[in-house]
């Protein structure tokens, strides 16, 4: 089934904290396919993968009533407890929320979990045998990713896996068709890198792409769209050529702003307009 426009998503923590059923009707109102859903590294968020069977049915149930998917999670629990901490016992609880993450993931009906590129968040601790012990704990992701049926997609970040080039590395080497790639341009453009040279090494095996704006050295998610520095009309033109025709999230940090609907409609129409003016302008 082609779609003229990609599945605009938008991330749970762009919403202002309310129960699921108004956060779903928040982003149904301001254009949007479908959320992300955030398990962070603090306690409340990470203790959502101890839910009952009922609860993750409940919230199945409330996002098919308000017509609304859920299709992505992001799963930055793993700052907290990373894959390739020097800690064999911080590993092994990493591997835990891993495993609990792709079943609930089953249970609720997402397809995507986001896996960060961080070997460990702290880069003090960061070393060559830290990244190794990332890899062999992505690749038993994998292999526990493959049993559910669920896709696993790691985003470059500032640290360990910086760009799509080095994360595809790992992709390629533990070769799963359940474990992709999942960039963030105005990540990658942050750190001095061209998004657009870069998001080429992907091609084939994006799962999803965050977007939001850009500014230099700036990592946060707060800058309204189309007031940084990302081109987002070259990577729009790019994703296009990639043939890419996965979900878009709108990434954007927006929990105590009084009037965030504003922001995240803005954002939505945003990038509708530049994609559609792009698939004009190269017709």
């Amino acid at each position: 089934m082609e779609r003229e426009l990609p599945i605009f998503s938008i991330y749970e923590k762009a919403l202002r904290p309310a129960d699921f059923r108004t956060m779903f009707r928040d982003a149904k109102r301001a254009g949007y396919d479908a959320i992300e859903f955030s398990v962070d590294s603090t306690d409340a968020r990470l203790a959502r993968l101890d839910w009952t069977a009922a609860q993750m049915e409940e919230l199945r149930r409330t996002a098919r009533e308000e017509d609304l998917r859920i299709l992505t999670m992001c799963l930055s629990g793993h700052k907290r407890f990373s894959l390739g901490h020097p800690d064999p016992a911080v590993r092994a609880q990493g591997l835990v929320i891993m495993e609990k993450a792709l079943c609930f993931s089953e249970r609720v009906g997402i397809r995507v979990i986001q896996l960060s590129g961080f070997d460990v968040f702290d880069e003090r601790l960061r070393t060559a045998e830290t990244r190794k012990r990332y890899e062999e704990n992505v690749a038993k992701a994998a292999r526990m990713a493959a049993h559910c049926c669920v896709t696993l997609a790691i985003e470059p970040v500032e640290g360990n896996l910086l760009d799509v080039k080095s994360t595809m590395e790992v992709v390629e080497k533990v070769d799963s068709p359940f474990l992709q790639v999942y960039p963030d341009p105005a990540n990658i453009l942050s750190l001095g890198i061209d998004p657009i040279r870069d998001l080429e090494f992907g091609k084939g095996h994006i799962a999803a792409v965050h977007m939001r704006d850009s500014l230099p050295g700036i990592f946060d998610a707060t800058i309204p769209f189309g007031t940084g520095c990302l081109d987002f009309d070259a990577v729009l033109r790019k994703l296009d050529e990639l043939d890419f025709s996965g979900p878009m999230i709108v990434e954007m940090w927006n929990e105590e702003r009084a009037d965030y609907m504003d922001y995240i409609r803005q954002a939505r129409d945003y990038l509708e307009e530049h994609i559609r003016k792009v698939r004009r302008d190269d017709v």
